[in-house]
């Protein structure tokens, strides 16, 4: 039930002046909270019925502060109004702000994410880059989808932005939507970014995600084993495209380039290091971190194969698409009989595992390789093979204790 806001007046006794005249005050009382502020009208005792609250006589004097306490309070009544159709988190703060003309800190909610999305669009190729900026925008559309099913309406008051809506939108991804956890949990990072905001702008006063627990996501760590690699490297692909995509996948393989990395990889990035060998020397997309990878043969092999010539900014590998290069892939599998989901991604999974941590490369180098922010990070997605190995070592190292 909605309580409405107490709008009265009264004479500020204590306030009197020598002359007997007291100012005369409006007060808001909402629940515990009161505001008062004065009129500028001021009154003699006889000339004020506290009961009816109201001027007393019939000067003109009297009138005028009649009409105007009239006048405040109608104004006060539709400020309250607006303010409880818009759902108002402090009613008397608001009210009291926008009598006295301060901008009220009410917004909606898509029309704030808009605003984001639009500062962030002014930033593109400067601070974000444009594949960024298009999962920000799939994200608002999630929202505004779920607030038109769930709400009924285009936009929504911030103060309607809280667990609730985030547990219902959380919901609409995963049985509306029918999204996998991590792409959920992806998305909802990113109406954490616009609620964050709001709350450092005083827009919303609880943060809607303060008892928000991702979705537990079970990752499952595909990676080609040596004996599948050795398969999909023997096979002779009868298609030419089948063959191209198979080798820019086992570049990736044997460099642990991402997507991004490998088809944005050009001659300048190739250079003769300390030992006299070739190493690629570039900065990772996703961290901005510098990578340093040396070229083993494999590489170097599928690098001159695909060679045009050109100068410095020459690409190394021929263009292709990503979603075109995972449909190949799959349709790859189905051929070489490898009974695994790959992406280009897993190259690189296949790099760390089967061709670095299976060969006793230690993690620590492993991270550099990779080009991870942090050695934690790599210790986080490569868990399960670090411990693999850790027990293989254990295993090897009771046998020899064993034989002491």
């Amino acid at each position: 039930m909605i309580t409405r806001v107490n709008i009265s007046f009264f004479r500020y006794h204590s306030r009197e002046t020598e002359t007997g005249e007291a100012p005369l005050y409006c007060r808001l009382w909402h629940e515990s909270k009161r505001k008062i502020f004065s009129i500028g009208f001021k009154v003699t005792r006889n000339k004020w019925n506290q009961n009816k609250q109201i001027a007393t006589g019939k000067s003109e004097m009297t009138q005028r502060i009649n009409t105007q306490m009239e006048v405040i309070k109608k104004k006060l009544v539709e400020i309250e109004t607006k303010l409880i159709m818009e759902g108002s988190e402090d009613i008397l703060e608001d009210m009291y702000a926008l009598y006295i003309g301060k901008t009220t800190v009410s917004r909606s909610f898509i029309t704030l994410f808009e605003e984001r999305y639009m500062t962030a669009k002014r930033m593109e190729g400067i601070k974000f880059k444009k594949s960024t900026l298009d999962k920000f925008k799939d994200v608002l559309e999630l929202v505004r989808a779920y607030i038109k099913k769930s709400y009924h309406a285009s936009d929504i008051p911030m103060n309607k932005v809280n667990f609730k809506f985030i547990s219902g939108l959380e919901d609409y991804l995963l049985t509306v939507r029918r999204q996998k956890p991590v792409t959920i949990n992806k998305n909802m990072q990113r109406v954490k970014q616009v609620t964050t905001y709001a709350m450092k702008c005083n827009y919303i006063k609880v943060d809607p995600f303060i008892d928000h627990a991702p979705l537990k996501v079970e990752k499952e760590l595909v990676f080609l084993t040596t004996e599948e690699l050795h398969k999909l490297e023997s096979y002779q692909f009868a298609q030419e495209r089948l063959a191209k995509v198979r080798d820019l996948y086992l570049f990736s393989v044997y460099t642990g380039l991402a997507y991004h990395e490998a088809f944005a990889l050009q001659k300048k990035h190739i250079i003769m290091a300390f030992d006299k060998k070739f190493w690629i020397e570039m900065k990772r997309e996703k961290t901005g971190k510098g990578i340093s990878v040396p070229l083993l043969p494999q590489a170097m092999k599928i690098m001159e194969k695909y060679d045009n010539g050109g100068d410095k900014e020459a690409h190394v590998l021929p263009a292709i698409s990503n979603q075109k290069m995972n449909s190949y892939l799959k349709e790859i599998t189905e051929i070489v009989g490898i009974n695994k989901k790959l992406t280009h991604h897993t190259a690189r999974k296949t790099f760390a595992t089967t061709i670095l941590l299976y060969n006793d490369v230690p993690i620590e180098i492993v991270s550099k390789l990779l080009g991870h922010s942090s050695i934690a990070v790599t210790q986080k997605h490569y868990a399960k093979v670090v411990n693999k190995k850790v027990s293989a070592c254990m295993e090897k190292l009771e046998k020899q204790l064993n034989h002491c």
